[in-house]
């Protein structure tokens, strides 16, 4: 890309000035070159493209967005430009404007390989299934022998609900690639396939041989679940075991258990803070969040919510955790961090905050009910910011017991984050702190937070469903007691489970591992007692 936007002003020294001092390791020298020479000409494009490409260097992302937009409004065809903005974009997660971009570029780039995957991905974020696999299918029938390509297929297709197309897609990339680890995980994520002898086979071999750590711990994990399937607890949670053990190879130092962040949250989110800001933020009602730890039902929640048809399931969606991000770095800039941010703003930027969650978040809405889901189980972390900036939204914490939500987190590979997850002592903190994180808020803000736990709603379905609806100021709905016949997408490890009816089998499941839990049990401490209490007023 830096070459194309070079090719494009040879007849600019400053341009050719400014490369040079890239390439001399002088970004600032670069910068001040380039500023300076648009001030005599402040319509050259590459320049300004260049300012932009600077800018992603030094991770001034929202600045590089404004020159790159600023140089296509002079020169639209400057492709290089629009790769940058797109992949700029990609990576804030605006899918929406990424893919606006995408549809800007030649037919000749518009067909490449890498454009027509990325599209592929940026519809499936923004849960244009169809889309997605259609686009999928275009770039298959030229590049067959994809096995990443197959493996994304049947990533989309199990979102929709088609699994057996889903387990011919992940064996059409496992018969391509055998050593694909993430692919034999992809099958048995599922949660309703079962290996054969022969599979258990294949995949003990392969681990016998060379295989990358990430390939090695995919396979590990899938191991785990084909053990567990056959009720042979001992050697399952060795390979789930192993698994977590590499896992935690990939990951850098710091605090997994969040035992930080909850201090942080606790000391600033004050009765006196809530007082002080009361009806000040955005008044939109349109948010349901449903919050707490992966593996907790949380999916099950948004799957009856989404059944309503005033209510639409969108995903598990990033915005109000980059906004805190955002407070995170302005913070920083001031000497301090996102919570003494938060503390020092005025009702303006609090409602600000809140209107700008509700525009990066309509890209996502696909309906015109006049609510939505926002499923995003990190949110119980951002509670404090949502009540403030979003007073209408609604708050679901989906709960589940401890040693259940436990076990089925290290049991459970996740594609990014939940760093927390790899480690039975961590997995018990990070629940405890959560515990502590939720009864405080339910002491300061009392009746804000709705709390829904697991093992009652599958006890009493009709019950608990009742009082879910009318805490979202929802009528009652026969749909949400049918939610396994609702076809809409599920992206999350929970997507087969939640189509079918509601039933126990994973309430206890975890007591054929218990052997193997101490770590946990100890971990969670006072919260393996009082998890499901009300907090003390």
């Amino acid at each position: 890309m830096a070459a194309a936007l070079r090719r494009a002003s040879l007849a600019s020294p400053a341009l050719t000035n400014a490369t040079g001092a890239i390439k001399a390791g002088s970004l600032a020298e670069a910068e001040a070159i380039l500023t300076e020479h648009l001030r005599q000409s402040p319509n050259d494009a590459p320049a300004i493209a260049k300012l932009g490409e600077i800018a992603i260097s030094r991770g001034r992302r929202d600045y590089a967005i404004v020159m790159l937009r600023r140089a296509l409004t002079i020169a639209p065809d400057l492709e290089e430009a629009r790769l940058l903005l797109i992949d700029v974009l990609t990576k804030l997660e605006r899918s929406a404007e990424a893919l606006r971009e995408i549809e800007q570029l030649s037919p000749g780039r518009h067909e490449r390989f890498n454009i027509l995957t990325l599209r592929a991905a940026l519809l499936g974020k923004l849960g244009m299934h169809e889309d997605e696999i259609e686009t999928y299918r275009t770039v298959l029938k030229t590049n067959p022998d994809n096995a990443h390509l197959w493996m994304s297929m049947g990533h989309a297709l199990k979102t929709v609900g088609q699994t057996d197309e889903a387990i011919h897609a992940y064996r059409r990339a496992i018969k391509l690639k055998p050593s694909l680890g993430e692919s034999w995980w992809s099958l048995a994520n599922l949660k309703t396939m079962r290996f054969d002898d022969r599979d258990i086979s294949a995949m003990r071999k392969a681990l016998r041989g060379k295989l990358t750590n990430s390939d090695a711990l995919h396979f590990h994990f899938a191991l785990g679940k084909a053990f567990e399937d056959r009720n042979d607890a001992a050697r399952s949670f060795e390979h789930y075991a192993a698994g977590n053990a590499l896992r935690m190879k990939n990951l850098g130092p710091g605090d997994k258990t969040a035992r930080g962040w909850v201090d942080r949250a606790i000391a600033t989110l004050t009765p006196e803070l809530f007082a002080a800001h009361s009806g000040k933020g955005c008044p939109a009602p349109d948010p349901i969040f449903v919050v707490g730890l992966q593996r907790s039902g949380s999916t099950l929640v948004e799957q009856i919510l989404a059944s309503h048809p005033l209510v639409e399931g969108t995903s598990e969606l990033l915005a109000m955790s980059q906004l805190f991000d955002e407070l995170e770095h302005a913070g920083q800039a001031a000497g301090g961090d996102r919570f003494t941010r938060l503390a020092r703003l005025d009702g303006s930027a609090i409602r600000k905050i809140g209107e700008t969650y509700i525009a990066r978040t309509r890209p996502f809405r696909l309906t015109d009910r006049p609510y939505f889901v926002d499923k995003l189980p990190a949110n119980w972390m951002n509670v404090g910011l949502i009540r403030l900036a979003l007073p209408n939204a609604k708050i679901i914490d989906a709960r589940r017991h401890p040693m259940a939500c436990g076990f089925s987190n290290f049991k459970q590979h996740f594609a990014t984050g939940v760093s927390f997850a790899y480690s039975l002592d961590s997995i018990g903190k990070f629940y405890a702190n959560y515990v502590r994180m939720m009864d405080h808020l339910n002491r300061v803000q009392p009746g804000a937070i709705h709390r829904v736990v697991n093992e009652r709603l599958i006890d009493d379905p009709e019950a608990q469903v009742r009082a879910l609806l009318a805490y979202c100021g929802l009528p009652f709905d026969p749909a949400c007691l049918q939610f396994h016949r609702n076809v809409r997408a599920v992206r999350s490890a929970s997507a087969g489970q939640v189509r079918r009816p509601i039933n126990r089998d994973g309430v206890d499941y975890w007591k054929r591992y218990e052997p193997h839990l101490g770590p946990l049990k100890a971990a969670l401490g006072p919260a393996l007692e009082n998890w499901d209490r009300d907090a003390a007023r």
